[in-house]
């Protein structure tokens, strides 16, 4: 399911970091339906956040500290292969409509229109898309409780992307046989450094081709690529299929 939030805005500064702001946005929201039991259950229990989104910002001039918008406008598109979790976040967001929601740097959100997206199905065994937000990709070291990221820049992408994507396909219950067929390649793709939680993440944007069983590749186009995919990362959208592809 993708629910599409449009809003305005106060003025047109924005932070940086407004992923964080949407996941602030996120959570207000879940805490005011059904006494709070939902935002415990996304952001306070062991369970997967099975979801991902993608921000549309107008126009859009970065300096060191903040974002300047073409427009006192945004836009959030919310995706999940989870119909549940879907009408959840729909039914807590369509009670946030008209609120005046403080956001950073002195402004203001207010949802105006809540609106599910039409989505496609791939019913072959790859496909070509774009990422709406940074691929993220992390490796997680145990033993000294920290962080690599990696992006097309690493000669070793393939690999340890497809490595990283299995694994969490398989712990969302695709098993091995499947996943055998599973690849991620670059197409037209280039490094970039996101600002994060007050930390610089190196992730992946451009064009990939996906391949493998198209129920892989169906719930990665609604649950989101890679990792991070509930802060706002690995969002795709499909762009062709098959032999559209080559």
């Amino acid at each position: 399911m993708k629910i599409l939030l449009r809003f305005i805005t106060k003025h047109n500064k924005f932070p940086l970091d407004y992923r964080r702001v949407c996941l602030s946005y996120f959570k207000r929201s879940l805490s005011e339906i059904a006494e709070g039991k939902y935002f415990e259950k996304y952001y306070f229990t062991p369970e997967r956040r099975n979801f991902t989104f993608a921000v549309n910002l107008p126009m859009p001039k970065f300096s060191k500290t903040e974002i300047e918008l073409g427009k006192n406008e945004i836009s959030i598109t919310f995706s999940t292969a989870d119909s549940t979790t879907g009408y959840i976040f729909a039914s807590a967001f369509i009670k946030q409509k008209g609120k005046h929601i403080p956001a950073p740097l002195g402004n203001e959100m207010i949802l105006t229109s809540v609106s599910q997206v039409q989505e496609k199905t791939v019913s072959s065994n790859s496909a070509l898309v774009k990422m709406l937000s940074p691929l993220c990709l992390r490796i997680h070291n145990a033993e000294s409780n920290s962080d690599k990221y990696v992006s097309v820049a690493d000669e070793n992408f393939n690999e340890l992307a497809e490595q990283i994507i299995k694994r969490q396909l398989n712990e969302n219950g695709f098993d091995e046989k499947i996943l055998s067929k599973f690849g991620i390649k670059p197409l037209d793709a280039k490094k970039t450094v996101v600002y994060h939680y007050k930390n610089y993440i190196e992730c992946s944007l451009g064009t990939f081709i996906i391949s493998g069983d198209r129920a892989v590749i169906n719930y990665l186009l609604k649950s989101g690529i890679g990792s991070r995919k509930s802060a706002g990362f690995g969002f795709a959208q499909l762009i062709a299929e098959g032999d559209e592809t080559n």
